[in-house]
């Protein structure tokens, strides 16, 4: 049996484990029958079915943007590591190669901050 409010497969019961409603109540006074439930049932799982495939695209558009933020960060850094003066190996070149290293760090941290936040969604997504 399939509660008629939020489509849950239920055993024979008089209250719905999932939204709590009064199935006999709610059977009696619309009177549907299984046909009818069965219908709901579908068009919950239809729903259902949506929001997870909207919840892995979300998924998807988050990663793709976190790993462009960070190859931009990295091509940043590399740009700057490569600065050279004019007059030979100066103090400022050695500045410049350890900033772009940081840059890099920041661009590995957004890498894994994309896909935990991806990992996220998918989870949401998936979750029942």
């Amino acid at each position: 049996m399939f509660c008629p409010k939020c489509g849950s497969d239920i055993e024979e019961i008089k209250i719905c484990p999932n939204c709590s409603s009064d199935l006999e109540k709610i059977i009696q006074s619309n009177n549907l029958t299984e046909n009818q439930i069965i219908s709901i049932k579908s068009r919950q799982k239809t729903y259902n079915l949506i929001i997870k495939f909207g919840f892995l695209g979300l998924a998807g558009v988050i990663l793709i943007m976190f790993f462009i933020a960070a190859n931009s960060i990295s091509k940043g850094g590399m740009e700057i590591m490569k600065i050279q003066s004019v007059g030979g190996r100066t103090l400022e070149e050695a500045y410049y190669a350890e900033l772009g290293k940081i840059y890099s760090g920041y661009a590995m941290i957004t890498r894994t901050l994309g896909i935990f936040f991806a990992s996220v969604m998918v989870w949401l997504g998936l979750k029942e």
